[in-house]
């Protein structure tokens, strides 16, 4: 050891307190591989030529883009790899003087360099976080990985002085990792697994290497130790509480240290401990199927598996689309992490993702040659089955799925995901806003993203705020979270439903925007997205005049409708009203108090373009604006047709509802199935809608819903052609056969032809029909 390093004077004893119970009889190496494992790779890559492909091809990616790939498509990586299994002895001795380096290490701020400055140490406040060193990423996982395969290359006296390395940094960690900023603590807000985790996990994996399971149970239940992440940090146990590209920062290690406790017989510190909230290894990895979205096509080129995003960093998808003539680009760590799950778990079926990851013009997907995987075969693999549909209160958002089970990954059929009104690290403020919706194997909406290809876009005006998302902005404010995110959702009023024809969630909070009650609720079916977004002032704001901007980020070029022709905002006569700021090439239609209907085109002047149509209730003074988003290049790239597009409606008063009708469609505008959509009645206390397609369409729904503060009391909704008594929420599709009505019905009068069925929540309800009028009273 160095014997000017003062960590030799900082010992505190914590280890020689644990009893030495490395287990008898240990055979390195174990970590990720035992000698029996190296020998079948081995005769694998000297018997089988597709094996050796494999080899070259991971070669080949780690000489052109390891630097990019992460810990596990390195030289280091490989190169133990080559001495374990291929025997290469050059390899090894590389290795082997890289594991000598490590001799007299200390974690940092154990280091000389910091302890020197530390009487006059200033801690960087509101600043990036590269200055609190005590959860710097001074990782050693690889160090660990080395021990682990060289160890019979290493004298007893080089074991012994890497060993008691690996403890001083077990001892640092289990000694509280002090001094810490001013600022750390350990809450969900406070502590960013890929800053403040490296180096705790990476020693969690030192313990596992050393097989010592005093160590490895001291780590397991440290303060930020695994039992920690699991049990408190992860929402709904699950859910990395970052901005959604951070899922896999740090799951390699995590897999790592899971894998040697595994094999050394102590899976229950590993994949086998499930938290007090349900949080496990396996939850947490298979976190990417749960946020996970259907399959996008991208035309002429490799289709994209994209995910619920949010956050000020870039989008992330589960497999990355490829256009054409271009090489696709997945992360090496996620390659890596998918392979060795899928080695541990293959009834997870992360060999689905695996086999969507092929090169271009390539049949099958290539396994690297780390974990003994055949080619793996898109026409052979099962799809994993897909998550439900749920509202995530510790995560604070929604994912709606039409088709729910394996056949929902290649799906045409919808989904959709809700933001709530919670704060999580690299926030945007994007409350209340459909972050994405897909329908047809194509992106709908989604939100603008980042502006560069690397950064953040925290402080960006338009992207940091509802106007760059499918959301509302009042007064031209931005919005603020009501939640911090470490206690989930308190502040909100959630509510759900999840039925086969309809699938259901709403939202509600308030102060969101100053002295502002709002609600926001989504029906997704397979034809359509029905969406009602309630406001009111409240308080002594009750009766102030807000201005409401409701907007949806979709695709391609916008239409509207014969009667209602666009006007350039340069020829508007009211352009204060109706320029919004960073929006580009607005042109307006002022549809009053009529409703009014836009559709976006993602393919202009294609009859069978793919595209949304947008149509909403009217109400007092609406204007309606189409323009450009900001330096968006939306789906077509560079060109100015297929950029981002901006359907926004403006309303000043002091309350307002906004009834949105979403279709997307794959034919052209005019294969949107829906003919009517018009109101049955709106109040104070909620809405009701009348939502009829063309013969042959299959849809003659209505949908009732309850705002505001009383939704558990039930109200009566009607017109003179029907009406209904509910509570909370009510979906009804009316066909020759049955009404078929979901959620809290209490009474109903409908008009019907023949004699249908009544049937409430699944089960056969009475009731009288007499002249074509159907109606019933429903025992709750």
């Amino acid at each position: 050891m160095n014997p000017t390093n003062p960590s030799r004077f900082l010992v505190l004893g914590l280890l020689a307190s644990l009893p030495a119970t490395a287990a008898d009889g240990i055979d390195h190496p174990y970590c990720l591989w035992t000698r029996e494992e190296a020998s079948q790779i081995r005769k694998r890559l000297q018997t089988d030529p597709i094996a050796k492909k494999q080899y070259q091809r991971t070669v080949q990616r780690i000489a052109e883009r390891h630097k990019l790939d992460g810990l596990c498509l390195t030289p280091a990586f490989m190169d133990l790899f080559n001495f374990l299994v291929l025997d290469d002895k050059e390899a090894g001795e590389r290795q082997k003087k890289a594991l000598l380096g490590f001799i007299g290490l200390a974690p940092e701020p154990m280091r000389i360099a910091f302890t020197l400055d530390e009487e006059n140490h200033r801690w960087v406040i509101g600043g990036r976080s590269h200055n609190d060193r005590h959860h710097s990423r001074d990782r050693q996982e690889l160090n660990a990985l080395r021990y682990d395969i060289l160890y019979h290359e290493l004298t007893p006296q080089q074991r012994r002085a890497v060993e008691d390395t690996m403890r001083l940094y077990i001892e640092f960690h289990l000694a509280g990792a002090k001094p810490w900023h001013p600022d750390f603590r350990y809450d969900r807000t406070s502590w960013l697994p890929n800053m403040h985790w490296p180096r705790p996990i990476a020693t969690h994996f030192l313990a596992a290497a050393l097989g010592d399971e005093a160590l490895i149970k001291a780590m397991f239940h440290s303060a930020g130790g695994f039992k920690w992440f699991m049990d408190e940090y992860l929402g709904d146990g699950r859910f990395y509480m970052e901005e959604s590209c951070k899922y896999e920062c740090i799951m390699n290690t995590m897999l790592w240290y899971c894998e040697a406790v595994e094999r050394l017989g102590l899976g229950r510190y590993g994949y086998g401990y499930v938290g007090a909230n349900g949080g496990s290894a396996r939850n947490y990895v298979e976190m990417f199927p749960r946020v996970g979205l259907p399959r996008i096509e991208t035309p002429g080129g490799r289709p994209q598996y994209p995910m619920v995003n949010m956050g000020d960093s870039g989008d992330s998808c589960i497999v990355r689309g490829c256009p054409p003539g271009q090489r696709p680009h997945e992360i090496g760590r996620r390659l890596m992490n998918f392979e060795m799950y899928h080695r541990r778990f293959p009834k997870a079926r992360f060999d689905y993702f695996l086999a969507q990851m092929r090169a271009p013009g390539e049949d099958v997907y290539l396994p690297s040659p780390y974990f003994g995987l055949a080619p793996i075969d898109p026409r052979q693999v099962e799809p994993p089955p897909a998550a439900p549909s749920y509202a995530s209160r510790g995560r604070g958002f929604a994912l709606l799925r039409a088709q729910e089970g394996p056949a929902y990954w290649a799906s045409p059929r919808p989904a959709v995901a809700l933001q709530f009104g919670m704060y999580y690290v690299h926030y945007v403020h994007d409350c209340f806003s459909i972050l994405q919706y897909v329908a047809h194997n194509r992106m709908i909406y989604r939100r603008t993203g980042k502006l560069n290809a690397r950064g953040y876009t925290g402080g960006d005006a338009f992207r940091d705020h509802v106007r760059g998302h499918c959301g509302v902005v009042v007064d031209g404010l931005q919005a603020q979270p009501v939640d911090d995110g470490n206690a989930g959702t308190p502040n909100h009023r959630v509510r759900e439903r999840f039925a086969k024809p309809v699938k259901f969630v709403s939202v509600r909070a308030q102060h969101i925007y100053p002295d502002v009650d709002q609600e926001r609720a989504l029906f997704l079916t397979d034809e359509y997205l029905f969406d009602v977004f309630w406001l009111k002032g409240i308080g002594a704001a009750a009766r102030k005049k807000r201005v409401y901007d409701w907007q949806v980020l979709t695709f391609g070029e916008t239409e509207g409708t014969d009667t209602s022709p666009w006007v350039a905002l340069e020829k508007f006569p009211d352009k204060a009203r109706a320029g919004k700021p960073y929006l580009e090439g607005i042109r307006v239609l002022d549809a009053g108090a009529r409703p009014w209907t836009a559709a976006a085109l993602f393919a202009p002047g294609k009859a069978a373009s793919h595209g949304v149509r947008v149509s909403m209730l009217g109400a007092k003074d609406t204007l309606v604006l189409s323009s450009v988003t900001p330096e968006d290049t939306g789906y077509g790239g560079s060109d100015k047709a297929q950029r981002g597009r901006s359907i926004l409606a403006t309303r000043t008063a002091p309350a307002t509802v906004f009834a949105a009708l979403h279709e997307p469609f794959d034919k052209g505008s005019r294969s949107a199935r829906v003919t009517r959509y018009e109101r049955i009645q709106e109040t104070d206390e909620g809405i009701g809608v009348r939502i009829v397609g063309g013969p042959g369409s299959g849809v003659d729904d209505r949908i009732l819903y309850r705002y505001g503060a009383n939704a558990a009391s039930p109200v009566t909704l009607g017109d003179d052609k029907e009406s209904y008594t509910f509570a909370d929420h009510v979906y009804l599709r009316v066909t020759g056969e049955a009404v078929n009505a979901v959620g809290s019905l209490q009474a109903i009068k409908i008009r019907v032809t023949g004699k249908p069925r009544l049937i409430v929540n699944g089960e056969a309800a009475p009731a009288r029909i007499a002249d074509g009028l159907l109606q019933a009273r429903v025992e709750r």
